[in-house]
């Protein structure tokens, strides 16, 4: 796990070498892909897109959804459907502009984030979430503001997939902006959470991954690991 300081003090890093492996960023990428979903286009921050009415993995993805609550819920469909629109060339073109992990795929379009074609370490996930909140990604402000907007977490929780699961840090609770993420690819199980903590005007930027071949792991397992890091990173510094 890594925490790092926007204002440019020293990180935190726990796990060494393993900030530098590269695993699938599986729903993470739910962030840069709703950039790219903006800036080419294919849906903006009022549109709704319909649910087809066909079972799915988790209750809450069988409705409608905008973008706001397809992150929150971390709604594969929409994002699925929205990369079918953006198309390959798109795609690609984004990610080399974000310089985001491995920056490439050859498979289907709206498989690649989750399948291991695409790959990012914790370190490159930092680096991404530095970028997009120095406004220094090639994407407009107000798509960026949307998408931090969209990552907004309830107070002391947190959501994904499987509904809205504790999370506090601190009291008063800070303002937490994060998206999970868990995928499964050659027998290895990934769990991220990665973010942003606002705390009496400090903010830093933080991503965690816990992944395994040999053990289930909950959708929160990255969360649970980053919580003691965080919890100790905010009280220190009040």
């Amino acid at each position: 796990m890594i925490v790092a300081p926007l204002d440019g003090t020293p990180e935190t890093v726990v796990g060494g070498d393993e900030c530098d492996r590269r695993t699938l960023p599986a729903s993470t990428f739910k962030i840069p892909h709703a950039l790219i979903a903006l800036d080419t286009g294919v849906v903006s921050d009022s549109t709704t897109m319909k649910w087809d009415g066909t079972k799915q993995d988790f209750p809450t993805w069988e409705r409608d959804h905008t973008l706001d609550s397809a992150i929150k819920s971390s709604v594969v469909w929409f994002f699925q459907r929205a990369a079918r629109a953006i198309g390959r060339d798109r795609e690609l073109a984004h990610l080399r502009a974000f310089n985001y992990g491995s920056q490439t795929f050859s498979g289907p379009v709206d498989l690649f984030w989750l399948n291991g074609e695409l790959t990012i370490s914790p370190r490159e996930q930092i680096a991404f979430l530095k970028r997009m909140y120095a406004y220094q990604l090639p994407i407009p402000r107000r798509h960026v503001d949307t998408v931090i907007a969209a990552m907004t977490m309830p107070p002391g929780k947190l959501s994904n997939a499987s509904g809205v699961h504790e999370f506090a840090l601190a009291s008063p609770p800070p303002v937490v902006r994060a998206k999970t993420g868990n995928g499964t690819v050659k027998g290895e199980r990934a769990s991220w959470v990665i973010g942003e903590v606002e705390s009496d005007g400090r903010r830093l930027v933080f991503a965690s991954r816990v992944r395994s071949s040999t053990r289930a792991l909950e959708t929160t397992a990255g969360a649970d690991r980053a919580l003691a890091v965080l919890r100790a990173e905010v009280g220190s510094k009040k």
